[in-house]
């Protein structure tokens, strides 16, 4: 499916949306319910907002966080090292 050829007013049926999400056509209708995407009605049928889809993929896209490089932390002596210091301080 084409989605650069959408508008934000176009409606789509649940089986474009389940295509663009890559997902079941029964998650489409249960997003619907649970109210993450919108729904409209055209009689019996079911549309989806392109709009609608696009602020959920917004919404749930999660950037990827870049981790500092780990710096080692000095480690306390052991036992051992630490009689050693004592003797020789």
């Amino acid at each position: 499916m084409s989605v650069a050829g959408l508008d934000d007013e176009s409606l789509l049926t649940v089986q474009q949306v389940a295509d663009w999400l890559n997902v079941e056509p029964r998650y489409v209708y249960r997003l619907a319910s649970s109210g993450a995407l919108l729904r409209v009605y055209v009689g019996r049928y079911v549309r989806v907002p392109a709009a609608s889809v696009r602020a959920y993929i917004k919404a749930n896209t999660v950037e990827p966080v870049s981790s500092p490089v780990p710096t080692r932390r000095a480690r306390r002596p052991g036992a051992r090292a630490r009689r050693r210091l004592r003797r020789a301080g």
